[in-house]
This record gives structure tokens, C-alpha cells and sequence, in this order.
């Protein structure tokens, strides 16, 4: 940027400071007044000159014309001598001072224009500069995309022209490659990300607060340019990669691959402590462009389903995630994206990536068969295996198995599961996690849950009981209960509404059966 000290060092005006101000100020644009309070006009950096017509040597009001200046962040004033004032006001020289403000002197013959003009050529030598600099910059990005420069080295380069930090996001929200500050200058926010590619699958995450000039938003878009060249390689190539890393996720989903397996595909990727496996399901065309989507990092841990898909025209895959907010949340966006409906199972390490499967292939038929070939709009569905937790699995916790980790003495992990809070118990707790637990499945139809009365709620457990008495046949259930089947029917709806389970799913039957049973045993 053009500053004050570039334009007294000019020997053709002959321009005299007076009074320094804070440091040497940038300019931005020249203006000439004679009004008093011009401060609402101005946007700050300008030089503005002034012959002092409106007051006079000891007018008291050269303060507030300062006072003005100041507010408005002006570079510096410029006075005009031998117009209407012999010499600079002592008043004036005083509220510059006061306020901080550079003050220099203008002499005749010396015209305003010439020094508006020579602030233009400063500003526009500036400018040149600035272009030329980052014509350079963009110069070396392009040599070094030809040269099979590294990402690093991109991001390192544009950091140094623009002042800014920079990191390549991947689509699963990890850091890639960054700059040494920018993890600092992220925390701080205000971080922006520009796609290198159509689906976002890698980002240029730009951070940091130093303002960009036009030329710093060129550079960043040169070196945009050159990071989505570099980072994309032979289709060929790519598609030998894509199943590289499919079969490894089989084989990490099957139980028999190994985590260390990863270092081999990728050795600079830092593997997660805790990973999950994510089911997504929607039809089959939906499903193969979710998979042919570019993908880096651990979301390349893809792999198609074993599972037979629940109606004709669906299709299932599988996709490892770290279990890290950022990441589960690019692999839904992702998910919802392509209009699947996904199921997140329980996190584990690495080693336990097929029990965090078998927990999100139990949740499957929680998703619906016909949403997604037949409603329009789609709104995607998500379920978490371990925020709605079947008593079965948490049942196991209390006999010391940790359904989250698939070994004994562990502990279930994650938001709402109450596995974690059994096997986080001791033995003696057990009556009162079983009271937790039924009270969980029941909801509304358990004794301890005051939201129905006593006698409408004696009367929906005791229909439940008399359709598990009856084998599940309603004919008999309603003949025992002395009621009408529609009545029986209006019943159990209710029932299956009030406890979010379906009498016609085997796990939920189980489930309804023994929260009853524990119940009852309570109560002994």
C-alpha cells in the first residue's frame, strides 16, 4: 500500500510534516474540504487537504475539525498555506497532536491536484506492484503443478503471498496438508472452504484474518486451480484405487482384514482411535453414484453389502467413519446428499469394526422399504444404533458383555446408550439398571412413568400380556379378553405407538416381553 512517508518523500511537492501521527498510515484516496465535519463521507486512509476558509487562526473549532478526522480514520491532513491562512494554525497543529493525527503542510504554489494526482500514481504503482507480484506467484503455482509439486508446497506458497492460512480438507474432514498455523487461525474462525471438486469431496479450507486484496483472491484461486489438477489423477488409476480401499473395508467389516492394512494404502493417514460402521440404503442407482462419488481419507472405506437388500429395487452399502462429529456428519451430508437413508452403528476400535456392523445391520428394518421408491421429496432418514438402545443388547452389559465392544468387562460407549451404564455398574445395581431398562422399552406402559393413569395403563399391559399368552394369535387374545378384535387392534396400535416398537417384528416382541418380565420380578 501506498503510505503518507511515500508522498512527503516526493521532491517535486515540496511537502512539509508537521505533526507525525500513529505510525506511518496507509493511503487510500485524496479528498478536499472546507466543511467542518466531514467524517460521514469518508471510509477511512484518505489524505484530506484544506485551506481553513471556514475558521479562523484561533478559532476554538480546529479541534472538532480534528476531533472529526480522527473518528473517521483519516490518513493524515494536508493544510494549504498562502490561500487564506499564512501559516498552519497553532489550534490546528495542537488538536493534531491531540488526537493522534498526521498533519502535513501544502505550499503555494503548490495545487491540491498535484498532490491528488501523485497520491493516484502511488496507489496505482502499488497496484502494479501488487499485480506483478501476484502474476508471479500464480507463475510458480503452474511451474509446479508441471513439476509434480506436492500439496504442501502449494499451500505453502499461497500462504506466503496472501498472508493467509491454508489446510486441504478432505471429504470426510480431515486434514490432509495445512500450513504450521493453521489449525490456530481455524480455531479462530472464520475459516473459509472453496470446493475442488463438484461433490466437495476435497476442500481448500482458507483461514486467518489479514483482509485480501484482489490480487490475494487470484492467487488463492490460481492455487485452487492447481491442487484440483494435482489431486486429479489417471481415471484408470483411480478406479484400481477406489478398489484398493473397497475390499480393504470388507475385509475391516468381515472381521478379517487388519487396521494395519491401512498404512500400507495410506502411510501419512493418522488412523482414528474409535471408528463406526454406517449402513446406507436407498435404490440401487442412488446407491451406485454414492459410491462412484470422489472420495479421500477414511472415506474411501466403502464397500458394497452382503446383505440381501429388504425390497426388490433397493441396495445397501457399507462405510467406515472415524466417530468424530466432524467426520459422521460429512458421511450423512453425503448419505442425504444422494437421498439414502443411513443406519450409524456403536463405535469401536478398530479391532471391533464387525460388532459396530452387527449393531447397525440390527437396525435395518427400523428403515423404511418404501420411501425411498416411492416418496417424493425424499427426506433421508438417520438411525443410531447406540442412541436407541435394544434391551437385548443392554441386557447382555449387565452380565459383565459390553455389546459396544463385543468383549467382557468392557463398556459401551455413546450418547443415550444404556449398555454403558450397565456394565458401568456394580453387580449389586443390577435390580435398579433392569428398573431403567424396562422403563426404557415400556415408556408410557411402565409402572414408574407417570404420563398415563393407572387404570388405562393397567388395561394396555394386561392386553399385551394376553397377546403374548395367546402365542401372539389375536383371535384368542381378544376371546380372552372379552373384547371385539377391532377393539384388540385399536389397542395394540396404541401400544406399538406409545412404545415405538412393532408387535410384528421378532426383536421388539422380545423386547416388550422381558421389560415386562423385569417388571414383574421387580415388584416380587
Amino acid at each position: 500500500m501506498a503510505t503518507l512517508s511515500d508522498l512527503l518523500s516526493l521532491p517535486d511537492l515540496g511537502l512539509r510534516l508537521i505533526q507525525a501521527g500513529s505510525g506511518d498510515p496507509e493511503i487510500s484516496w485524496s479528498s478536499v474540504t472546507e466543511l467542518l465535519d466531514l467524517s460521514a463521507y469518508l471510509d477511512g486512509g484518505e489524505i484530506i487537504m484544506t485551506t481553513g476558509l471556514a475558521l479562523a487562526p484561533d478559532d476554538a473549532r480546529w479541534r472538532d475539525f480534528v476531533a472529526s478526522l480522527s473518528r473517521a480514520r483519516v490518513a493524515a491532513i494536508g493544510f494549504g498555506i498562502g490561500v487564506n491562512h499564512d501559516r498552519v494554525p497553532q489550534p490546528l497543529i495542537a488538536a493534531a497532536s491531540m488526537y493522534r493525527v498526521a498533519l502535513f503542510e501544502i505550499p503555494l504554489p503548490v495545487p491540491f491536484i498535484a498532490v491528488s494526482k501523485a497520491i493516484a500514481a502511488l496507489i496505482r504503482a502499488d497496484e502494479l506492484r501488487a499485480a506483478r507480484g501476484a502474476l508471479q506467484a500464480q507463475q510458480r503455482l503452474l511451474d509446479g503443478a508441471r513439476g509434480g509439486q506436492r500439496p504442501a508446497e502449494v499451500l505453502a506458497s499461497v500462504a506466503q503471498a496472501t498472508g493467509r492460512q491454508l489446510a486441504l480438507v478432505a471429504s470426510d474432514g480431515a486434514v490432509l496438508a495445512g500450513t504450521a498455523g493453521f489449525a490456530a487461525a481455524n480455531e479462530a474462525g472464520g475459516t473459509e472452504h472453496i470446493a475442488l471438486d463438484r461433490e466437495s469431496s476435497l476442500r481448500l479450507a482458507v483461514a486467518g484474518s489479514t483482509p485480501l486484496t484482489p490480487e490475494g483472491h487470484a492467487v488463492i484461486a490460481a492455487g485452487s486451480m492447481v491442487l484440483s489438477l494435482s489431486l486429479r489423477g489417471d481415471s484408470a488409476e483411480e478406479t484400481r484405487e477406489r478398489e484398493r480401499w473397497e475390499r480393504l473395508a470388507s475385509t475391516l467389516l468381515e472381521g478379517s482384514g487388519s487396521p494395519s492394512s491401512l498404512a500400507i494404502l495410506a502411510p501419512s493417514l493418522e488412523l482414528p482411535e474409535r471408528v463406526r460402521a454406517i449402513a446406507v440404503q436407498g435404490r440401487a442407482e442412488d446407491v451406485a453414484a454414492w459410491r462412484r462419488r470422489p472420495r479421500s481419507g477414511l472415506d474411501r472405506l466403502i464397500a458394497p453389502a452382503t446383505e440381501h437388500p429388504a425390497a426388490p429395487g433397493l441396495a445397501l452399502a457399507w462405510q467406515l467413519s472415524a466417530d468424530s462429529e466432524v467426520a459422521l456428519e460429512q458421511c450423512l451430508a453425503a448419505a442425504k446428499s444422494h437421498d439414502l437413508d443411513a443406519v450409524v452403528g456403536r463405535p469401536g476400535r478398530l479391532s471391533d469394526i464387525p460388532v459396530s456392523r452387527r449393531s447397525a445391520a440390527a437396525r435395518l428394518r427400523a428403515l423404511s422399504t418404501t420411501a425411498p421408491l416411492y416418496t417424493a421429496p425424499r427426506v433421508p432418514q438417520t438411525v443410531w444404533a447406540d442412541r436407541d438402545t435394544p434391551l437385548l443388547e443392554a441386557l447382555l452389559s449387565l452380565g459383565g458383555a459390553d455389546p459396544g465392544s463385543g468383549r467382557p468387562g468392557g463398556s459401551a460407549t455413546g450418547p443415550g446408550s444404556a449398555g454403558s451404564a450397565a456394565a458401568a455398574g456394580a453387580p449389586e445395581d443390577a435390580p435398579g439398571l433392569r428398573d431403567a431398562l424396562s422403563e426404557r422399552v415400556l415408556g408410557p406402559l411402565s409402572l414408574r412413568d407417570p404420563s398415563l393413569g393407572d387404570a388405562d395403563r393397567e388395561l394396555l399391559r394386561e392386553t399385551l400380556r394376553a397377546v403374548f399368552d395367546a402365542d401372539g394369535q389375536r383371535g384368542p387374545a381378544a376371546a380372552g379378553l372379552g373384547i371385539h378384535r377391532n377393539t384388540l387392534r385399536d389397542r395394540l396400535a396404541r401400544i406399538e405407538r406409545l412404545t415405538s416398537r412393532s408387535l410384528s417384528d421378532a426383536d421388539d416382541r422380545a423386547e416388550l416381553w422381558l421389560a415386562l418380565r423385569l417388571e414383574d420380578l421387580s415388584l416380587r
